[in-house]
C-alpha cells in the first residue's frame, strides 16, 4: 500500500482487491486505511457487482438482472468527499471520468464519453457510480484492464488497447486529487461578488 497525502485529500494504492459494490458504503476508506480526509483508493482487481449491491435504478431495471456487473480485471477507484450534495457529487464524478478519458487519450487512443461511461469504438471501457449518504457522497469508477467477464455488454480493456494499467491508474488517481486541490485553493482566493 502506498499513501500519498495532498493538502485537502489522500490517495490510497492499496493491493489487488475485489470490487463488488460494499465498498461503496460511507467511511469504508477510513475503517480499511485510516483515513480521514476526502480520498480516492486505487486498486486493480476484479469486480462483480450482484443486484443487492446496485445503486443505480437504470441497472436494477435491466431485463437480464441476475447478470451481475462484471469484469474479470478492472482498475477501481473508489472516491468520498465530505459535506456534499448529490448534485456535486455527480459534477465530481464528471470530472473524474474526464480526467480518465484525458490520461488514457494521451497514449493516442480516441474513447468517446456518454454520460459517466467511456467507449472505445463501439466497446464499453468504463463503469462508474455517483451516490450521496448521510455522511459523505462516494463515486465509484472501473476501468476494464482483460475484456472478459461482462455478459450484458461489449467492453474493452486497457491490454486490448495497448495501455499500461498500473502508469494510468496512478495518473488518473493523482490528477484528480490535484484536480480537487486547485478547486479548493482557488475558492479561498476569491472575493464574493
Amino acid at each position: 500500500m502506498k499513501i500519498i497525502k495532498t493538502d485537502y485529500m489522500d490517495i490510497i494504492f492499496a493491493e489487488n482487491m475485489e470490487y463488488t459494490g460494499k465498498e461503496i458504503e460511507e467511511l469504508w476508506a477510513f475503517k480499511l486505511f485510516n483515513t480521514q480526509k476526502d480520498n480516492i483508493v486505487a486498486f486493480k482487481g476484479r469486480m462483480e457487482v450482484r443486484r443487492e449491491f446496485m445503486k443505480d435504478l437504470k441497472d436494477l431495471k435491466r431485463e437480464n438482472l441476475d447478470i451481475p456487473i462484471k469484469s474479470e480485471l478492472a482498475i477501481n477507484f473508489i472516491v468520498e468527499h465530505f459535506d456534499i450534495s448529490l448534485r456535486e457529487i455527480y459534477l465530481r464524478q464528471r470530472i473524474l471520468i474526464f480526467i480518465a478519458k484525458e490520461v488514457i487519450e494521451s497514449y493516442g487512443i480516441k474513447l468517446k464519453r456518454d454520460g459517466d461511461d467511456l467507449y472505445y469504438k463501439d466497446r464499453k471501457l468504463s463503469v462508474s457510480i455517483a451516490s450521496k449518504g448521510k455522511i459523505s457522497g462516494k463515486i465509484h469508477l472501473g476501468i476494464n484492464i482483460l475484456s472478459k467477464g461482462a455478459e450484458h455488454v461489449k467492453i474493452i480493456g486497457l491490454n486490448d488497447l495497448k495501455i499500461d494499467a498500473d502508469e494510468v491508474m496512478e495518473k488518473i488517481a493523482i490528477n484528480y486529487a490535484k484536480e480537487i486541490d486547485k478547486i479548493e485553493k482557488d475558492m479561498r482566493k476569491t472575493f464574493p461578488l
